[in-house]
């Protein structure tokens, strides 16, 4: 057989934390063994756990992004600017509005789409409250903040709708408000709450992270942040959210984080996905249907460990997508090249949470309960290890330097 022969199509779909990672891996297992195509739909990387930075004016947007183009192409990576529409992995075809990518192993690293149509008035385009997933959303955010903040009173509610995941950003800007009011000296004059589906504060989807929750509890509790849990949102108006209990909270800013669904050309395909569009996959990461698709991250689906008498879904974070990434990069130079594949799913996650003038350093491995390692703790040494890390990444993601898991 010809080295041209041997050669396979991989495609990657997605430009974030898993795509990224997960095409650097590959080129480095494979070599020029392999055609590497990442498709994403966005021409930047952008560093999301900073969005919330972004949110109290603290970093310019644009020292959060990196032009994909050159390092990808440096390393002999393709990269098309361009958003998939349609996927048939039985004829393994991606299909972009211009054009078909043909694969033999398809990487679906594509995050989510955020589900605002869920509820009546939600979101910043054509709604009445703000968000933090995007460049564009953390501006109109922070814009949207400093009138308010400007004030010398002012009503703040900040939370999650029902099936919400990644509700981390919102318990950070919170805190991260009750510090600017603080430092102002006019904390007095502005009320904070949390509006939650979670069952209790710290709980995060997973049940909680050892004794983290009580941690986070008596931190709102010193800030005077006052929680509304197993709240159901029914309908976001221009000055209040209404819950199903019947109860109305007004605000004159509101940050509510959107449930997700899966994307859109993932849902698209029979036998691909859960029904909120969701990659099923194995705990070697392919899919259960389709052998030839990995997915990671965002996309994946991951049942909850427990019911809750709110949905709240199971978070997938930056850390966690990387691991995955390295995971499946791994299971498919194994299947290129013969070897053992490994679990990509009991899986370790570390995280830091900023609160403006603290932080809180979280880790569980494995993430779901029940787990072998928990450390939880508070203090400004984590706020600065966090800002260390977006300088660091930032630079990796361009450079390809090696990985350091302690996450962020």
């Amino acid at each position: 057989m010809s080295r041209k022969a041997d050669h396979k199509k991989i495609v990657i779909i997605g430009g974030s934390f898993g795509g990224i990672n997960a095409a650097y891996a590959l080129r480095r297992r494979l070599g020029d063994r392999a055609e590497i195509t990442v498709i994403s739909k966005d021409p930047e990387f952008t560093f999301l756990p900073s969005l919330p930075w972004v949110l109290l004016g603290w970093r310019d947007p644009t020292q959060l992004q990196i032009s994909l183009h050159q390092p990808l192409m440096r390393r002999g990576i393709h990269f098309i600017h361009g958003e998939v529409k349609e996927l048939d992995p039985g004829k393994g075809e991606a299909r972009t509005a211009s054009a078909r990518y043909p694969f033999d192993i398809l990487l679906i690293a594509s995050g989510a789409d955020l589900d605002y149509a869920a509820v009546p008035g939600l979101g910043p385009a054509g709604g009445h409250t703000q968000s933090t997933f995007t460049i564009r959303e953390a501006v109109c955010a922070r814009d949207a903040l400093a009138r308010v903040l400007a004030g010398e009173h002012g009503r703040i509610v900040i939370g999650a709708a029902a099936g919400a995941s990644c509700i981390g950003p919102a318990y950070e800007i919170a805190m991260m408000i009750d510090t600017v009011l603080r430092q102002a000296h006019k904390r007095h004059r502005f009320t904070i709450r949390f509006v939650t589906p979670e069952p209790f504060i710290g709980h995060w989807g997973v049940g909680g992270i050892g004794m983290s929750p009580r941690m986070i509890q008596d931190e709102f509790a010193e800030r005077h942040i006052d929680p509304i849990v197993n709240a159901k949102l029914i309908e976001a108006r221009a000055d209040r959210l209404i819950l199903a209990d019947g109860t109305e909270h007004e605000f004159d800013f509101s940050l509510m984080i959107p449930s997700f669904l899966g994307a859109a050309f993932v849902r698209g395909v029979d036998g691909l996905a859960n029904p909120k569009g969701f990659v099923s996959v194995t705990p070697q990461l392919t899919s259960v249907n389709f052998s030839n698709v990995y997915a990671v991250g965002v996309a994946i689906a991951i049942a909850p460990p427990g019911q809750t008498p709110v949905p709240v879904a199971v978070p997938k974070t930056g850390h966690m997508t990387e691991l995955m990434a390295h995971a499946a990069a791994h299971n498919i130079a194994a299947e290129l090249n013969g070897g053992a594949k490994m679990d990509g799913l009991s899986l370790p996650t570390t995280c830091i949470a900023d609160a403006g003038d603290t932080a809180f350093y979280l880790s569980a491995d494995p993430f779901l309960p029940p787990r072998n390692k928990v450390i939880h703790k508070k203090g400004k040494w984590a706020r600065y290890l966090k800002l260390a890390f977006e300088k660091y990444y930032l630079a990796r993601i361009r450079h390809d330097w090696p990985s350091l898991h302690f996450g962020w």
